[in-house]
């Protein structure tokens, strides 16, 4: 299977990066084409393993969050390399929009 490396810059502390990322698996989840199932497991405190199940098949991105990067793999099954480099710019999108996402400031704007 083809990998593709990855890594996406942030500013913030690590802690909060994490709560960021893991915040923002479910709507990944609802934003994937078609539908789509993702997994998320966290690895010791900075690693994160996602699997992306879609067209019958498992995208996996292994991921290390550091104090200015979240980098890793996106290990991309054969049928869907042909889309390796679209692939790798939507996983980095997602992260890219994770991180900037405030949880706290979300829930306060939402109508309740």
């Amino acid at each position: 299977m083809p990998r593709v490396p990855f890594s996406v810059t942030h500013s913030l502390p690590i802690d909060v990066a994490a709560q960021r990322l893991l915040a923002g698996v479910p709507k990944l989840e609802k934003a994937i084409p078609g539908g789509g199932k993702v997994e998320a497991t966290q690895i010791g405190e900075d690693g994160m393993l996602l699997r992306i199940g879609v067209m019958g098949q498992t995208i996996t991105v292994d991921s290390i969050l550091t104090a200015d990067a979240v980098g890793g793999t996106v290990e991309i099954p054969l049928v869907l390399a042909m889309m390796k480099g679209q692939i790798s710019q939507m996983v980095e999108g997602a992260i890219t929009r994770m991180l900037g996402a405030d949880p706290q400031k979300q829930a306060v704007e939402q109508p309740a």
